[in-house]
């Protein structure tokens, strides 16, 4: 047929499709070629020159109020009116940041998890002094975890976790300094060098974590006495995170048998043990070393010699956090009437933690009753109390 196919064109060679494309677009340079030499097809060419440019300037501007918009708005125009583009985002920009979920968690909103099978050290004791010293420790569910290895904190916002007892204890100091709306002497207060000494401290005890607890001991001995020669705390004047993450390198000793480990590995009288044996003897130390002891609540810790406490009564459960000679209970019933024995059991309940951890009971009497109120009601109440074996410290 002369080389002309069916379909009455001129048959062509079969080509793949990016030698399609290619010669689509040399045919395209060939015509704009013509089209500017002046050639006979100038208004033909034309045409898709024209939706061409047209087509490059739309997405060009489009470009350009994308980059505005990304950087917080389209600028005003020049009678200084607010286009809708810059309102749109100025509304976006002042929209709370909604974080993307970036961990998933099994841990509700500020419970600390962790195993209740580890060492003592290995525990989030850093983080429960912490939380004890900025009294946010009430703001935190503890839950028992066996198959954990280390420590979790679900954040507050349920957006994941945050890991490990150094992030966790920074996270509870700097939440707390937030909600007071003060710089917290925990994290160096506002002073800027002692920030930067509050965080050398605490990179210094964590990169002694590697090594066994002889050779830490020794280490923090040597490093801590000429400091604490004429000083009580490692910054500052009072107790930080870094006195705390030092302690717990030293493997937490708040009890008799880690001190006495420690008071055997360190020369005798160094500055070191006195501060280690003040560290002890903090409340917020010793609390913190019950809660972590007592998480699973079948166990308790003895912090001091000879302090043995009373096996628990049949059915009755470790008080959380008690510590011996610290732990207060109240007692407050109101006056208007004769005990029953509801009343007796809240008093027994109370009177016995009270004397199984050496403390105190106080009975306070509630007057937020006072038309039905006699004093005939509250001396009868003291009476009964005794009847019972129940003897108040405080009344």
């Amino acid at each position: 047929n002369g080389g002309i196919g069916v379909d009455g064109k001129k048959w062509e060679e079969p080509m793949s499709k990016s030698e399609k494309k290619k010669a689509e677009k040399a045919a395209k340079a060939a015509a704009a070629a013509k089209a500017a030499a002046g050639g006979d097809d100038t208004q033909a060419a034309a045409a898709p020159s024209k939706k061409a440019a047209a087509k490059e300037a739309k997405k060009a501007a489009k470009k350009e109020a994308k980059k505005n918009f990304k950087e917080g708005g389209a600028a005003a125009n020049t009678t200084g009116a607010t286009t809708p583009a810059a309102t749109a985002a100025a509304k976006k920009t002042a929209a709370p940041i909604i974080r993307p979920m970036m961990t998933k968690s099994k841990l509700a909103p500020n419970q600390l998890a962790f195993n209740p099978n580890v060492s003592l050290s290995e525990r989030p004791v850093i983080s429960l002094t912490i939380a004890i010293l900025t009294n946010t420790i009430i703001d935190y569910e503890l839950l028992s975890d066996h198959t954990r290895t280390g420590c979790a904190l679900g954040l507050p916002s349920g957006n994941g976790e945050v890991s490990g007892d150094l992030a966790i204890a920074r996270f509870i100091a700097k939440r707390a300094s937030a909600a007071s709306g003060t710089s917290l002497s925990l994290l160096g207060g506002s002073d800027e060098e002692d920030v930067a000494l509050m965080d050398q401290w605490v990179d210094y005890a964590l990169s002694l974590s590697k090594f066994g607890l002889a050779r830490r001991a020794l280490s923090i001995q040597r490093t801590l006495d000429p400091l604490l020669v004429t000083g009580t705390y490692v910054v500052g004047h009072s107790l930080s995170l870094a006195d705390v993450a030092l302690f717990a390198s030293l493997g937490f000793p708040s009890t008799e048998e880690s001190k006495a480990e420690i008071a055997r590995i360190c020369p005798t009288g160094c500055p070191t043990l006195r501060w280690m044996e003040m560290m002890s003897n903090s409340p917020a130390v010793k609390e913190a070393t019950q809660l972590a002891v007592g998480v699973a609540k079948n166990a308790e810790a003895t912090l001091e010699q000879g302090a043995m406490l009373d096996p628990l009564a049949a059915g009755m459960a470790y008080l959380e956090g008690a510590t011996p000679g610290s732990t207060t209970t109240r007692f407050p019933p109101e006056p208007s009437g004769y005990l029953h024995v509801g009343h007796a059991k809240a008093s027994l309940l109370n009177d016995y933690y009270a004397r199984r951890y050496k403390g105190r009971l106080v009975v306070r009497f509630d007057d937020t009753n006072p038309s039905k109120e006699k004093d005939e009601y509250q001396t009868s109440i003291i009476e009964d109390l005794g009847k019972i074996g129940v003897k108040p410290d405080v009344v």
